[in-house]
């Protein structure tokens, strides 16, 4: 599935002060499009189409977009900042040297973008429970809509810590109540996160059951996020049990080429468990939809000076590939082991001498004419042997249809064999095949082997920041690469001031900031 569901849900509500403005007419805003709340209430396709709108949040550059990779790639040590030494664009600078402060802009915009999604998640449950529309049908989006919230929940305890819990749609009266301005608790989160996805588990079907869609969320992709969110709160036994569920249900497997997988051929594969879906499609207003601005152009090689012209089939591309942010480490690169073929699906490596040709052909001249020595490579969308964006030219370097891969069987195995560690379980069997699939040899299953394996297998995915703070080891790590990574406080990210002055001070700050 590669399209947008062209839908903004009916008295969208982001009780979270998407506006800096006191204003609350931001509460009110009219239907769009064709689909009403009274359409959704008895019509099958429209009840479909409301939830379809919850999708279409996920590739802002405020949830699974630009932002996140700054959060969870660039802050760790498996990225530097990269582009021109002067380009802070996103706060790449800040999050990397950790200088950032509640007043940073980035922090903000990721608030606003994740509770305008889980608003959309509220609105569309509301409707739903209210719904005369076939009960199996109902209970499938009701799943879906619990999914993605979890997800978004998932996300923003990770960034921030407790966060203030809105699970139904206010009233536009209510908006300023105290329950709605003010912080749960990290635990209490956690807790609305795991009953989100044990009913998704409950009520999603199988992969390839009546009802599913490739791109939307299924019984696999609910264990999967379940486990991993279980893996955070060190339930071992949870953790092992949903892990092995996916493993045993024989809907996934490890994907034959590492290095295809990120590419357009290996979009919803066998190995892909849940991935952001981007098309080529238009809506009414002849807009690219569907296609997070900037993802790809974000992170691909910038010139340092004018580039010679790439021609392949006919096709004219002219310039560099993007603004080069979120480079590949040296550190990361030197953490790869000799004959590791995901080093050379990871990392774009630009050659100091000569031209460096990427897998469709595209030339990239030597490192004089280019920013950075590195490059992520599971970022770069091919002009000419991919999906053109949605304006059909080759040169649209800003709206590439490039899908985000957000929970992959690898790691679904890497999760069962960490918890296995803890359980006194079989934990080598899928490591081995974790490492088998990259063409090294046996290693024993210790903790720290399966971190290691974590590290390199889901690298530049924007996990590993959140990782090596679940793992206790961010100070250590980062200070290690030179940033100023402080204990008891970065762990977490601040809580947007802009959120705190418009709650009335009711907001409180995290530690230390």
């Amino acid at each position: 599935m590669k399209k947008r569901y062209n839908y903004i849900l009916p008295g969208f509500i982001t009780i979270l002060f998407i506006s800096l403005s006191c204003n609350r007419d931001f509460l009110n805003v009219p239907p769009q499009g064709q689909l009403t709340e009274e359409q959704a209430l008895i019509d099958p396709d429209a009840a479909d189409k409301l939830v379809g709108g919850i999708y279409n949040s996920l590739y802002s550059q405020s949830t699974l977009g630009v932002n996140w990779i700054v959060l969870g790639s660039i802050a760790s040590d498996d990225a530097d900042k990269g582009s021109t030494p002067s380009d802070n664009g996103f706060n790449v600078s800040d999050v990397d040297n950790f200088t950032f402060d509640a007043n940073t802009t980035i922090f903000n915009n990721i608030w606003t973008g994740y509770y305008g999604a889980i608003s959309r998640a509220n609105k569309a449950l509301a409707i739903l429970d209210a719904s005369s529309i076939d009960e199996s049908i109902k209970k499938r989006l009701t799943g879906e809509a619990k999914f993605l919230r979890g997800l978004f929940y998932f996300n923003l305890v990770r960034a921030f810590g407790g966060v203030p819990k809105l699970i139904v749609v206010p009233k536009p009266e209510e908006a300023n109540n105290d329950e709605y301005q003010t912080r749960a608790s990290k635990e209490e989160i956690y807790d609305l996160i795991t009953a989100d996805l044990q009913e998704a588990v409950t009520d999603l079907p199988e992969k390839g059951e009546t009802g599913t869609q490739v791109g939307r969320a299924n019984k696999g992709a609910a264990q999967a996020l379940l486990a991993k969110v279980y893996l955070y709160l060190k339930d071992w036994q949870k953790t092992y049990d949903l892990s092995l569920a996916v493993m045993t249900s024989g809907k996934y497997d490890l994907a034959t080429d590492y290095t295809n997988m990120f590419r357009e051929v290996g979009a919803n594969n066998i190995e892909s468990i849940f991935e952001v879906q981007t098309g080529p499609s238009k809506s009414t207003t002849g807009s690219c939809d569907g296609i997070s601005p900037n993802f790809s152009n974000f992170q691909g090689p910038r010139a340092k000076s004018g580039w010679p012209n790439n021609i392949i089939d006919g096709k004219v591309y002219s310039g560099d590939l993007g603004f080069g942010m979120n480079t590949p480490s040296e550190d990361l690169a030197n953490a790869y082991e000799d004959g590791d073929k995901r080093r050379a699906g990871t990392i774009i490596f630009i050659s100091p001498t000569s031209t460096t040709t990427l897998w469709d052909g595209f030339q990239i001249p030597s490192q004089p004419s280019v920013e950075n020595s590195r490059y992520n490579y599971k970022g770069y969308h091919s002009p000419f042997k991919e999906t053109l964006p949605c304006s059909g030219s080759v040169n649209d370097k800003d709206n590439k249809p490039k899908n985000i891969r957000v929970i992959r069987f690898a790691e679904v195995l890497l999760m069962n064999a960490e918890a296995a560690i803890h359980l006194g379980k079989d934990a080598q069997t899928p490591l081995d095949r974790v490492r088998s699939r990259a063409g090294l040899t046996v290693v024993p299953a210790t903790e720290a082997n399966i971190w290691k394996e974590r590290r390199i297998e889901l690298a530049m995915e924007s996990d590993r920041f959140f990782d090596i703070v679940r793992e206790g080891i961010a100070g250590s790590v980062l200070r290690a690469q030179g940033k100023n990574f402080v204990d008891g406080k970065n762990e977490v990210f601040p809580i947007p001031q802009a959120q705190i002055d418009l709650s009335g001070k009711r907001l409180t700050q995290n530690p230390n900031y």
